[in-house]
């Protein structure tokens, strides 16, 4: 069968892996001129399958409530169905974890099957609190995730230092030892090598327009370089135009959540985890000689860019820590729409137009950590598969 992939970030990619290990012919489409351009580029690189916690997130609710003033209809509907979940808690940890726990299993069986190198960080993640009570509430909070089964162990700062040495003085931290971080983007561009080796074909700069359809099936995709026939096809998209998920038949609740990314050289004694620094909102990673910081959560509609002032949070709560450690000037800066649902979990499945259409979107700020499951489920799907976990709550809606 043939199956064309629309998407050549992590999704896509890791859907075209599986699709070609089940013998299909695959074609992957994206408008961008190379493999992970856009949400699998350059974002926090931790794979964490142990903070799966539903939004909203402390702060959260402020900024949705403040940016519902601005004329979005998109936000509006989108900011309402968020607030309406602050019930769902329970149901939506249960989806999250789900869905992060059998992705982790399939990235690992990936990586030993491939043998992808991608800066790969297997030390675990560290969780910082700057503050005694924030620790103790972070500690509270994780009992949740203790009680599921995840190895979490709490740090005072005496242990914080044995294992950052460089890092300035603070309360304690969460460790992870089976969390895990590396470079997205790195592994995106290596699967897809693995993928070609298999006969999956890219086409990149190539916009795509609409799809063009007989009675229930989606036949062909018209694109700025012609027509692109197929028997199935998957969206793997991330922050789609509105009018083309229209043309796909299915309503998809995915809104674009801002925030911003600074890869930068290492001059002095740096990070040897990834991390999150839970008080002041940021992410670190470390790749090989550069450290890659991460954070904040914007609803600021469809608009890319930013300026030096968006980073400087991030590059003061990373001095403080580790002073004298970064080279800012020398930052390489980005900014990401995170493809982000109201309930913070992607879907999947066939939408209610189309039965050959089916769809692998919405993964949000977690999409590094649930890619390899959500290929794997996708692929599953496409070949009439039982997929390997329960979808209850990660289904595309069909109303």
């Amino acid at each position: 069968m043939k199956v064309v992939v629309m998407g050549a970030g992590l999704a896509g990619v890791t859907t075209a892996w599986y699709l070609a290990k089940d013998g299909h012919d695959v074609v992957v489409v994206d408008r961008e001129p190379q493999v992970a351009a856009v949400a699998s580029f350059a974002n926090g690189g931790i794979i964490a399958a142990s903070r799966g916690y539903p939004w909203p997130a402390d702060g959260l609710l402020a900024a949705i409530v403040a940016s519902l003033a601005r004329v979005d209809p998109e936000l509006w509907l989108w900011g309402l169905e968020h607030l309406a979940l602050r019930g769902s808690y329970s149901r939506i940890l249960d989806a999250k974890v789900r869905l992060l726990r059998y992705s982790q299993a399939r990235l690992r069986e990936l990586v030993a099957e491939t043998g992808i190198e991608y800066r790969r960080l297997a030390n675990g993640v560290l969780y910082i609190y700057r503050d005694a009570a924030a620790l103790e509430r972070g500690w509270q909070r994780a009992a949740v995730m203790r009680d599921l089964g995840f190895d979490l162990r709490i740090l005072d700062a005496a242990s914080v230092k044995a294992k950052e040495p460089a890092m300035a003085d603070v309360a304690g931290a969460i460790h992870a030892p089976d969390d895990e971080a590396g470079d997205s983007a790195l592994f995106c561009r290596a699967l897809a090598d693995k993928c070609r080796a298999r006969g999956v074909s890219f086409v990149l700069e190539c916009e795509i327009l609409e799809p063009v359809s007989v009675d229930v099936e989606v036949r062909e995709l018209v694109t700025g370089k012609g027509r692109i026939r197929g028997d199935a096809f998957v969206c793997a998209l991330g922050v789609m135009d509105t009018k083309l998920r229209e043309r796909l038949g299915v309503r998809l609740p995915v809104y674009p959540v801002k925030g911003y990314s600074a890869t930068v050289p290492l001059k002095g004694a740096g990070p040897t985890h990834a991390a999150i620094d839970e008080s002041r909102r940021l992410t670190w990673c470390p790749l090989g000689n550069e450290l890659r910081i991460t954070g904040g959560a914007e609803f600021v509609g469809h608009a890319r860019g930013h300026r030096p002032a968006d980073l400087q949070p991030l590059y003061d709560a990373v001095e403080t820590l580790f002073p004298g450690a970064a080279d800012f000037p020398r930052a390489r800066t980005w900014d990401c729409r995170r493809p982000m649902t109201p309930e913070t979990t992607p879907r999947f499945g066939a939408g209610p137009t189309y039965a050959n259409v089916w769809f692998n979107v919405g993964h949000g700020h977690m999409g590094w950590a649930m890619a390899a499951g959500g290929g794997r489920i996708t692929a599953d799907l496409v070949a009439g598969r039982t997929p390997g976990i329960d979808l209850e709550g990660l289904r595309v809606l069909r109303s």
